[in-house]
């Protein structure tokens, strides 16, 4: 009975831990993978971890030297087979296999090094992170079995939920964190020695207990140190202002690339730029699950009047993958674009700087009559598609959409629509702002609704999208631009200022229709025309920002710089090494063999992690420690250009540009960095620079991206520019020290003589 009560234990709390991974991940949708696996069964990240910790549960019980032979194969095939699918049979397969993982992993380095969490299911990530969950389980699971110790597995599997937990700041991990705690208090209790009264000694429950104190106060900890957060509901996706993709951050643009120029439009009519759509809501961000060329609704229905609009696009400090357009693009001049489901197109290659292109796009023109008289008779794939909600959506969004119906007048779908949008704009209490921070992603809808109320596209598009499918209206967020600032005769210019997020319903026998909730916009006229939004009461026009470039709100705070505060947890853990009568000690046995494995893996995921945390406060100096960094980790083990940069005589122009040319970059960037960098050292108002010295950084990593991939792969877990920054501050931190103990030698001394 003991042994099965302990061994239950242990595999309880296992499983939770290695499903606990599941929470670094959006949600259980990737249309890469193939059919014939577990994460294409629609159970995602939580049934490929859980199934992960099982295989580890099963290896490292399996006894004797076996486990520790068994540990790497299963490892590898359980990845091959959750990730890819059974294995090809044949030599070229294992080929292309072989560079199709290598691809994999080395995309989601680069997601892991960039991104915040959580990340999209991304096959190279999942190759990273399943063996590392599994050699923790299997590692646990042999502590306790057959070394021993408890104690061991404990620490083991709460610290690494604790970790999980801290990074992701508490999005999911409660339940996982419940299991496990009944588990551990149920694994102390089964392995405790007894005392002459026959109770359970208290020694290891205490240690047990401390620990898991411990790994409880992780997230907590880091709550107080790290704001604001780096999981931010606001975020839809991640990448920088030059990165146009359906999924990018609309929030970063908003701030700090509000000023970067990112395309030149010449057009017949000032349109929203349409780039495409996004129709599944995980609760954090908003995903298309669509496939090209299937049919999900019209987008515009046969009778309904149409304007076409010709456009000239030329790209300037951008990249992007998504042509820009009016609304359904009919005719683009790039042959090679494809057709997507939502009326967008693609192209498989990028557009960078200087590109250009032409399109032909039809705007939708119904009257409110035919949006009126539109009727509920939703095709089953737009159903399917186009009204789903989380499991996990709050109640405030039902609770919401009830009070707004009982506020309007909402005999039709039409009139629900106007009716949330008139809510969001003018009644709510609703107000424009970019600084906002949601701490909490699954708290982060329930807090705009609730009594936050401040928020900027992102915000207010997601909640009339949540709202009009809680009413049964289908919905999908639109991702684009505004029309720009005009600049010339029929020429508007498109800055990261003008990325915005919009909202489309379908409505049968017209197709979609656009709507625009964020107070300070408005659906340009051509757009509209013949079902404009209702006239805005006298009453309300102050609630409304200027159109145009909105900013925070008068009386907002302005945007403050994050910060790092350090925090050292000095919790002691209870003494259980010394042996008491009768009592072995837990510890004396805990293998050696997982220190080879596990802590290198450990230790080469912390070296992108390390760099990344540098760049947090976004500092001038943070941006200069970067780019030196960079540099530095591509060179050739030992190279004279990295000795020959450690010299401490050198400006920091000469430092970048000796080392950009040792690297084989292009130098006129770092250049430019260098003499921002330098202005701000020198200058009376340093904080004036940052802005511009931002823009810079931003530049010279372009210029270093040009790099072959190799190259850069090779200096993300290149730990050369750490080691070199640890140097730095602990030869510096030697000096104060040694300066502060010469003086109090000179003080005391003078007393003496006195």
């Amino acid at each position: 009975m003991r042994g099965t009560w302990l061994k239950g234990s242990l595999y309880a709390a296992a499983l939770a831990t290695g499903a606990s991974f599941s929470i670094l991940f959006t949600g259980n949708v990737y249309d890469g993978f193939a059919s014939r696996h577990v994460l294409a069964s629609g159970g995602g990240a939580f049934w490929t971890m859980f199934f992960a910790a099982l295989v580890a549960l099963l290896v490292g019980s399996a006894g004797g030297r076996y486990r520790f032979i068994l540990i790497l194969p299963a490892t590898a095939l359980y990845t091959l087979l959750a990730v890819y699918g059974w294995p090809p049979v044949t030599l070229q397969g294992w080929r292309e296999l072989s560079w199709r993982i290598g691809g994999d992993v080395y995309q989601g380095a680069g997601i892991m090094y960039t991104a915040r969490v959580p990340y999209d299911l991304q096959p190279g990530i999942l190759v990273l992170l399943i063996p590392l969950a599994m050699l923790v389980i299997t590692f646990a699971t042999s502590a306790t079995i057959y070394e021993r110790s408890p104690i061991i597995s404990i620490a083991t599997l709460g610290l690494t939920i604790g970790i999980l937990s801290t990074i992701s700041f508490e999005d999911g991990a409660g339940p996982f964190f419940a299991f496990f705690l009944i588990s551990a208090v149920s694994l102390l209790l089964a392995t405790g020695k007894t005392d002459w009264r026959g109770e359970p000694e208290g020694t290891g429950v205490m240690a047990g207990v401390a620990i898991v104190v411990l790994v409880l106060l992780l997230p907590v900890v880091a709550g107080w140190a790290i704001w604001p957060p780096l999981v931010e509901w606001t975020k839809i996706g991640v990448g920088s202002t030059s990165r146009l993709a359906v999924q990018a951050d609309v929030g970063d643009y908003l701030t700090t690339g509000r000023d970067s120029e990112l395309m030149r439009v010449r057009s017949s009519e000032p349109v929203f730029m349409r780039a495409g759509t996004l129709n599944y809501f995980d609760g954090v961000r908003w995903t298309n699950t669509l496939k090209p060329g299937a049919g999900y609704g019209e987008e515009i229905a046969p009778g309904v009047k149409t304007r076409s609009v010709e456009q000239d696009v030329e790209i300037l400090n951008a990249r992007t993958n998504n042509l820009f357009g009016a609304y359904k693009i009919l005719r683009p001049s790039i042959p090679s674009a494809t057709e997507n489901s939502d009326g967008s197109w693609s192209v498989r290659e990028p557009l960078a700087k200087g590109s250009y292109y032409r399109v032909i796009s039809e705007v939708p023109q119904p009257t409110t009559k035919q949006l009126q008289n539109s009727g509920t008779s939703y095709p089953a794939s737009v159903r399917r598609n186009f009204l789903q909600l989380p499991d996990n959506t709050p109640t405030v969004v039902d609770q919401t959409a009830k009070k707004i119906l009982r506020k309007y007048k909402t005999s039709t779908p039409y009139d629900k629509a106007r009716a949330i949008e008139t809510y969001l704009l003018y009644d709510g209490n609703f107000t424009y702002n970019l600084d906002v921070h949601y701490r909490r992603a699954n708290d982060a809808i329930e807090a705009f609704l609730g009594s936050g109320r401040q928020g900027f596209c992102t915000q207010f598009a997601t909640s009339m999208a949540l709202i009009a499918r809680d009413m049964g209206v289908p919905s999908r967020v639109v991702y684009g631009a505004t029309s720009g600032q005009k600049v010339g005769a029929d020429e508007y210019l498109i800055t990261g200022a003008n990325m915005h997020l919009w909202v489309e319903l379908y409505f049968p026998n017209v197709g979609w229709y656009t709507f625009d909730p964020t107070p300070g916009f408005s659906v340009p006229t051509v757009m509209q025309k013949n079902a404009p939004r209702p006239s805005t009461p006298a009453a309300r026009q102050e609630l409304i920002p200027p159109v145009g470039r909105p900013s925070s709100p008068a009386g907002a705070q302005p945007i403050q710089e994050n910060k790092l505060k350090a925090n050292q947890n000095n919790t002691p853990t209870p003494d259980n090494t010394k042996k008491k009568p009768g009592q072995k000690k837990l510890v004396e046995r805990a293998p050696l063999w997982p220190l080879y494995v596990l802590f290198p893996l450990l230790a080469v995921a912390a070296v992108p992690i390390g760099k990344r945390v540098f760049l947090i406060r976004g500092r001038p100096e943070d941006f200069y420690g970067d780019l030196t960094g960079r540099l530095r980790d591509v060179l050739p083990p030992g190279g004279a250009g990295a000795s020959l940069a450690d010299s401490a005589s050198l400006t920091p122009t000469e430092r970048l540009l000796l080392l950009a040319g040792a690297a084989g970059v292009e130098e006129e960037p770092f250049r430019k960095f260098a003499r921002c960098y330098s202005s701000h050292l020198y200058s009376a108002r340093p904080e004036d620079h940052v802005e511009a010295c931002k823009e810079e950084h931003r530049e010279a990593v372009r210029s270093f991206e040009e790099l072959p991939r190799w190259r850069r792969l090779l200096g993300v877990f290149n730990p050369a520019s750490l080691l070199a920054r640890a140097r730095k501050t602990l030869a510096g931190a030697g000096g104060r020290a040694s300066k502060s103990l010469r003086g109090k030698v000179r003080e005391l001394s003078g007393r003496i003589r006195r």
